[in-house]
């Protein structure tokens, strides 16, 4: 029988109307179903009363066939398709004119004059939660990887090659080729942009070893090629992206993306602060401040030699620095920053694993400048913890956010460097392990402006280095480590205490803060999470005129906003960490900046209104929050400095 006689055949349709309009009674009208449960074999289905036919190539084993049509997918009518042993879903054209921008059907398969697509029923979840929860890291992983590789096949169609040129709206990004100029690319670069950072997960594993193209959009791809790295608005304007840099650029959002080693890492990290970090919070607290606070807490160093047990240690030197990882994990600046937010949720937490300011900057400064005999000396008690530093650039009597007001002499004499100066804030010197003071001035005031400074290494039991008092941060001492204020007076440094050499003080400085930046911003990101967390549990424990804090309009506005500017602020430090990777410091200068812009002053306005919600508790030492508010709000000095450097960027790049 031909298919012209099948769909002409009207006592075939009266059967399957009758059995269709049977077994729909009494049920929901958006599940409809019909049951062939004959014995014979057949040729045919009518389907939806519309004439579209699902053809048997040629006999049909004998069996009963279900029909089920889905509720949802109504622009194509959609059904399951139970034939004998074989599931099989059918997708149908609706009827009428449709609009260019509806999915087209018929370029997927057309027969008998009535546009259909059949393809195999696949049983699964579908997960909203890009998490997706109930699976295991592995899983995830190998659900986020097919994903990947099915949307770069469906970008890199040749269409004219597929006949699909006239189909949908042109422009579309899942209908067109991915190509490097024009609109269509800035198109698809918002949308590859979008749905990483939304989702929250690493997109692309690696990046491509040749020049991106510049502009304000890239696409960094090759026609009918994998795409490798999510296209972003960059302001970077030189990017050298060598194969060993490319090796480790990926940008990753969630920890999951991390690789298996670094992956395992951070869920000991996340561990060993609930087991023993946590717990131990009100009891460092009491010591900080008690009559002992000035001498390191027994508890603390404990907690240090557990850590390095388990290989918790010196986390913080990146790959660039220690390439054959010789001091440290060799973590990129991207690994790292998932693990610095974990450690930033605790006010002890960075000290215990050896990742705390100022000593990262000083540790990282000695493995990228130092000699080996510097190494040696200061270095290693440093790595193995025996052993704290400071930095010493801020002065009292000039605007130290300009460096090069900085006004302590340095000369030289006998084979020595005779330094004077008066410095303040000095973090960290007041600890009684504090055994080196990383020290800036000026050896030549006549040189050109940024050549003028130079920095030493200067022994802490150096005669002529008087602490005249510490310093207060709005009343908390920081104690064991502290904040002083200290005269320099005649101390003599050996001429091999330099470091590099005489007039490469600024060049030292900016390479020492690149990355500490990160770590300071990273740490700010983890202890805005908790400020919100202490905020969300507070609210849902505490009642106010008649209802839970929860109920109240402007908590929740305050959580809303305390969550977008959290993700805010926490894809911009990992945008700049990324191309600290992939392109350098340098390179990075603009994101930097403008990290160091953001994050302080996210942080105080999250952590300030999770105050608001603690009320007075929250002003108390029962809770971190107010310490956490003043550590952000310290941070949050240097923003006119930063804001400066942006626009002055900016400006730069727009002309």
């Amino acid at each position: 029988m031909c298919l012209r006689q099948l769909l002409q055949s009207s006592q075939l349709q009266r059967a399957w109307r009758a059995a269709f309009l049977k077994h729909i009674q009494g049920r929901h009208p958006g599940a409809w179903r019909w049951t062939h449960s004959g014995g014979g074999p057949y040729r045919a289905v009518i389907f939806d009363m519309g004439g579209v036919l699902l053809p048997s190539p040629g006999r049909v084993a004998a069996g009963p066939l279900e029909l089920l049509q889905f509720d949802h997918g109504q622009s194509n009518p959609t059904y399951y398709v139970k034939l004998a042993s074989h599931q099989l879903i059918l997708r149908k054209k609706p009827p009428g004119t449709l609009l260019p921008s509806v999915h087209a059907v018929e370029r997927e398969f057309s027969i008998v004059g009535n546009a259909f697509y059949l393809m195999e029923y696949c049983p699964g979840l579908i997960n909203k939660d890009p998490s997706p929860p109930g699976l295991e890291p592995s899983q995830r992983q190998a659900i986020y990887t097919a994903m990947k590789r099915v949307l770069c096949k469906i970008h890199s169609v040749d269409l004219k090659a597929a006949g699909l040129e006239d189909y949908g709206k042109h422009g579309q990004a899942s209908s067109v080729t991915v190509k490097q100029t024009g609109k269509l690319t800035e198109f698809m670069c918002n949308l590859a942009w979008d749905f990483p950072v939304k989702k929250r997960f690493q997109i692309f594993k690696e990046m491509l070893a040749t020049k991106p193209l510049m502009g304000s959009h890239h696409s960094w791809s090759r026609p009918q090629s994998l795409l490798r790295t999510p296209s972003m608005r960059s302001y970077v304007t030189s990017t050298d992206s060598s194969p060993a840099l490319a090796s480790k650029g990926a940008l990753i959002f969630s920890p999951e993306g991390l690789s298996p080693r670094v992956r395992e890492l951070y869920q000991q990290l996340k561990e060993f602060m609930e087991r023993h970090v946590y717990p131990a919070e009100p009891e460092l607290q009491r010591h900080q401040a008690s009559a002992e606070r000035w001498t390191p807490s027994p508890l603390v160093e404990d907690l240090k030699e557990k850590a390095k047990a388990e290989g918790l240690w010196n986390l913080f030197l990146p790959l660039e620095t220690d390439p054959e990882k010789k001091y440290g994990t060799g973590l990129t600046n991207v690994e790292y920053a998932h693990l610095c937010e974990v450690m930033g949720t605790s006010l002890y937490a960075p000290e215990i694993f050896n990742c705390s300011a100022p000593d990262t900057g000083n540790m990282e400064l000695l493995v990228r400048y130092g000699t080996e005999e510097q190494k040696a000396r200061w270095l290693v008690p440093l790595l193995e913890g025996k052993a704290r530093s400071c930095f010493a650039m801020t002065e009292p009597q000039v605007a130290s956010s300009d460096a090069t007001n900085i006004e302590s002499s340095i000369r030289e004499e006998d084979g020595f460097y005779i330094i004077n100066g008066h410095k303040w804030w000095i973090t960290g010197i007041l600890d009684p392990r504090c055994q080196l003071c990383v020290f800036m001035g000026k050896t030549d005031p006549h040189a050109p402006r940024h050549q003028q400074q130079s920095m030493f290494l200067v022994p802490m039991d150096t005669p002529g280095i008087k602490i005249i008092r510490p310093l207060k941060v709005y009343g908390l001492e920081d104690a064991p480590g502290g904040h002083g204020e200290v005269l320099f007076e005649q101390v003599r440094v050996p001429k091999e205490n330099i470091i590099l050499g005489p007039g490469r003080g600024f060049e030292i400085l900016l390479g020492r803060l690149g990355s500490g930046r990160i770590h300071h911003c990273m740490r700010l990101i983890g202890c805005s999470e908790r400020a919100l967390a202490l905020m969300k549990a507070r609210a849902k424990s505490r009642v106010a005129f008649g209802k839970p804090l929860i109920e109240q309009g402007t908590v929740l506005a305050d959580i809303a906003l305390s969550r977008v500017e959290i993700e805010q602020a926490w894809l911009l430090v990992l945008k700049a960490a990324h191309v600290m990777d992939v392109a350098g410091n340098k390179a990075a200068a603009l994101d930097i900046a403008m990290i160091k812009m953001v994050a302080p002053s996210m942080a105080s306005r999250v952590i300030d209104r999770a105050i608001q919600v603690f009320g007075a508790a929250g002003l108390s030492s029962d809770h971190p929050l107010a310490q956490f508010f003043v550590g952000a709000r310290v941070l949050h000095l240097a923003d006119q400095v930063h804001q400066r450097s942006v626009a002055k960027m900016e400006l730069k790049h727009r002309s």
